[in-house]
């Protein structure tokens, strides 16, 4: 697959993709600069395992586009599930690369907005040059933010994995990649629904925000050490 890389775009990208990683790990007890370029590798390296599955599943014969999203019907309803795997189990694969054995609860959520913002950074690379500016800019400062919200299950289910024994760890995990693939595939999908569009996509958004606000409330993520 070819892209036609956008210099200024590209620029935009690293920014907001740093930027965000950043702020997400201003108290990572390694430092913040080290913390967030691990989130970041993490992010690149999701994509990279997230090109890979969709090739696959092209050879396979499954072709994922966002046109054949737009269409709707049954097989929109197909790739939004196929996206929502797919990506959020990179994600998986990225937060794993990024965090490290001391990281507690909070250092976790904070690696996984950078990977999210990482892997949205270079998806926007990849897919945004050609639009009208101010499009693509737009969506190169937001979509880190967007993506970290559709990963916030998968990042609640790491960690609250920690310090808890193996049975019940894998539970948690599979749990939160479970909520967030359905999330991502719901959002995708609201945007290919007339009478939904934006507004679905903005009420996708929303649920893991108050999910995690209701959860603070109750009880830490994890148990304490």
């Amino acid at each position: 697959m070819a892209f036609a890389l956008d210099p200024a775009l590209v620029c935009a990208c690293a920014l907001s993709a740093g930027a965000w990683a950043m702020l997400a790990a201003w108290r990572a007890p390694a430092g913040a600069p080290r913390a967030a370029l691990r989130a970041l590798l993490g992010g690149a390296a999701a994509f990279g395992i997230a090109l890979g599955a969709y090739e696959v599943l092209v050879r396979a014969g499954l072709e994922v586009s966002w046109s054949a999203l737009l269409a709707g019907g049954r097989r929109a309803a197909v790739l939004a599930v196929v996206i929502g795997l797919v990506e959020e189990s990179a994600k998986l694969a990225g937060i794993a690369l990024a965090v490290v054995r001391t990281d507690r609860p909070g250092g976790i959520l904070g690696a996984t907005v950078g990977v999210a913002a990482g892997f949205a950074a270079l998806e926007s690379i990849a897919t945004l040059p050609g639009l009208a500016a101010p499009a693509p800019f737009a969506r190169a400062l937001l979509a880190p933010a967007a993506h970290a919200i559709l990963a916030a299950p998968l990042g609640m289910g790491i960690a609250a994995a920690a310090g808890r024994g193996r049975r019940r760890a894998v539970l948690a995990v599979a749990t939160g990649l479970a909520a967030a693939a359905a999330l991502h595939g719901a959002a995708d999908l609201s945007l290919a629904t007339p009478g939904l569009g934006r507004a679905g996509y903005a009420l996708a958004l929303l649920a893991p925000v108050i999910a995690l606000q209701f959860l603070r409330g109750r009880r830490p993520l994890a148990a304490p050490r």
